[in-house]
């Protein structure tokens, strides 16, 4: 008798990435010119990959871009200058970049330009808050989730959060600061589809004998699922496929809870699932 599995409802593709993933086959399919995407399209190396099976290439940068391209911005959005670049070559630019990352970049432009000091609770080396941070026409500052909160001249400050960022966190930065300065506007840019699935992924974390959290290892959502997971049950592992499953990880489990990041396409996470159910209870 296998392993039992529970599957988190949230597990896999959320509505942003589904629907940019569809639009850069759409494109694909469509388009006699080559199409790149600028950055990964998605945090999740399965999905990159499938997708160069498909034609669609990956660029870092829009001057690497040849002439005649279809560029797809990614689902983080993209830097406000490359595409201002892509626009003076000529190129054709199809935004893939989610609703939920383009409430963040207005954000910044409008409450900049307000006058408002602008924090971003998240990561200053993702694609997403590097992003948010080139709509905003002043002083920003980047505050690490669980890092120190840097003293900050200035009277007014707004803060935004990375749409993956742990509730917990924002409320911690937006408190403190609070206290320091005159006047603090929190807007809570967290996305609906990260609290729900951090929310079922804690739940899910109490039921059970053990969690696997699946993911790229370089997705921001598919970390803090597994971080929060192992707050509440010490047996979580963040794999990307099934191949990494070792099983004496499970030794005495009888049932299993399965996650994954907002970036994890369904037959990934299915194949998890078929392999961890094969696995002796």
């Amino acid at each position: 008798m296998g392993m039992e599995v529970r599957i988190a409802k949230t597990a896999g593709f959320c509505w942003g990435v589904r629907r940019t993933v569809d639009r850069v086959m759409e494109v694909a399919g469509a388009a006699s010119n080559p199409v790149v995407t600028l950055g990964p399209i998605i945090h999740n190396p399965q999905a990159v990959e499938r997708m160069r099976a498909q034609g669609v290439g990956t660029v870092q940068a829009v001057a690497e871009v040849e002439r005649g391209t279809t560029v797809v911005v990614r689902t983080h959005g993209a830097i406000r200058s490359e595409l201002q670049a892509a626009k003076e070559r000529g190129l054709s630019v199809v935004d893939g970049t989610c609703p939920y990352v383009k409430y963040p970049q207005a954000m910044a432009r409008r409450l900049s330009g307000e006058g408002y000091h602008v924090v971003v609770v998240g990561d200053a080396a993702h694609a997403e808050v590097k992003g948010v941070l080139s709509y905003a026409e002043g002083p920003c500052t980047v505050v690490k989730p669980g890092g120190p909160i840097p003293e900050i001249d200035a009277k007014r400050v707004a803060v935004l959060a990375q749409t993956t960022c742990i509730g917990a966190e924002f409320e911690r930065v937006v408190g403190a600061l609070a206290l320091r300065h005159r006047e603090v506007r929190a807007v809570n840019t967290i996305c609906n589809d990260t609290d729900e699935r951090q929310a079922d992924a804690r739940q899910l974390a109490s039921e059970v004998d053990a969690v696997v959290v699946v993911g790229g290892k370089n997705s921001a959502n598919t970390r803090h699922l597994a971080e929060l997971c192992r707050q509440i049950q010490p047996r979580t592992w963040h794999v990307e496929t099934e191949e990494e499953l070792q099983p004496g990880w499970f030794e005495g489990c009888k049932v299993v809870g399965l996650s994954a990041g907002a970036s994890t396409p369904d037959w990934v996470v299915e194949g998890v699932a078929a392999r961890l159910r094969s696995l002796p209870a």
